[in-house]
């Protein structure tokens, strides 16, 4: 019988039905388990609660046109506390305002307390500082020249400095009527590092400077401006001249040039010294009479130059014969004809001496 019912098909049927009934079971309260788990986390979530500090801007409820405000911070702590969820969102989006209203108050010094606009019921909140003292003043906006400072001793020796170029010559300077009364210039300090020998290109921060020295409290328009302070050697012209060396005895040279002056560039020191600049010619090289084109070279570094316009100049050397070295010729010929003269004179006399000792002797 129970052979009959184990082989039979029903019996593995319900055998299969079984399990599958566990299988769904099982499965099920799994499923079930986990959501239930979700779901008592999120209200977890939901209803603990969260403290969190963020910085968020000031806002002033004034009219800032006509009222220039001082001594309020440009940023407030607010300590927010309540549901996780909503401090989350909160610090993330930040949708929310602390202002201070000023709207209803007068010229002068005042104490105002702080309040926050924008955040959800549930939520609680502390702002730090709780009050801030604002000063209430007239609104006053001018034109100023700007002047451009540097330090004269960090510039190298022997270097000069060219008039400073700056990228504008006037500012707008914002503030209180009493602030801007108070200004007496507005300065672009050009900063230098201690013996500076190449031109400063930099961007400088502007400052509004009383009759002392000291800043006033203003709101200048740009901030920065661009500045080139050119830094270099000095130059000037001196005339141009030349010698030469290295000759030979017999001729003598002449140098000349289309170029009369040239422009040099030194130290102070240095230029200070020099009147005029003789340049040397080597012509060792010219050997017979005539006229030679060179170019040459003005030379720095034997006169302690940085630079020279022109650097070169085309010159053109005459040689020419010596006046000792063709009177020294002249005299050797005259040597020479007074010689003949002489011999002729002698060989004259002797003749004549022959020919009266043989009429001697034919009287005898």
């Amino acid at each position: 019988m129970w052979t009959k019912i184990t082989t039979s098909k029903w019996f593995y049927r319900l055998i299969s039905l079984a399990f599958a009934l566990l299988l769904f079971t099982y499965v099920n309260f799994n499923s079930l388990s986990f959501l239930n788990n979700s779901d008592n986390q999120y209200r977890q979530s939901v209803s603990a609660t969260r403290k969190e500090t963020i910085k968020v801007p000031l806002r002033l409820d004034a009219d800032t046109d006509k009222y220039y405000i001082t001594g309020y911070p440009e940023k407030v702590s607010v300590d927010l506390e309540g549901p996780s969820s909503l401090v989350t969102t909160t610090v993330n989006t930040q949708n929310f305002e602390v202002i201070a209203s000023l709207r209803h108050l007068g010229l002068g010094k005042h104490t105002v307390t702080l309040k926050a606009t924008g955040l959800n019921k549930e939520l609680t909140y502390a702002i730090s500082p709780k009050t801030i003292t604002v000063d209430i003043q007239n609104r006053k906006t001018q034109k100023f020249p700007i002047q451009v400072t540097y330090n004269k001793n960090a510039i190298a020796e022997g270097y000069v400095t060219e008039q400073p170029k700056p990228s504008q010559d006037t500012v707008q300077v914002t503030g209180a009527t009493d602030e801007i009364r108070k200004i007496a210039r507005v300065v672009a300090n050009v900063p230098l590092s201690r013996n500076t020998k190449a031109t400063a290109n930099q961007e400088v921060l502007l400052q509004a400077l009383d009759s002392n020295g000291n800043i006033v409290n203003a709101v200048l328009d740009p901030q920065t401006i661009h500045v080139t302070l050119g830094i270099r050697l000095p130059s000037k012209t001196v005339p141009l001249s030349f010698t030469t060396e290295k000759g030979k005895d017999n001729l003598d040279y002449t140098v000349s040039s289309s170029v009369k002056t040239v422009k040099i560039t030194a130290t102070s020191d240095v230029l200070n010294k020099i009147k005029s600049l003789t340049v040397p010619v080597d012509v060792s090289n010219i050997a017979t009479a005539g006229s030679f084109d060179q170019q040459i070279s003005i030379p720095l570094k034997d006169n302690d130059l940085d630079a020279a316009d022109p650097s070169s100049v085309k010159i053109t050397v005459k040689a020419s014969n010596t006046s000792s070295g063709a009177s020294d010729s002249e005299s050797a010929a005259s040597a020479q004809r007074r010689s003949a003269v002489s011999s002729s004179s002698s060989s004259t006399s002797s003749s004549k001496s022959s020919s009266d000792s043989s009429s001697s002797s034919s009287n005898d």
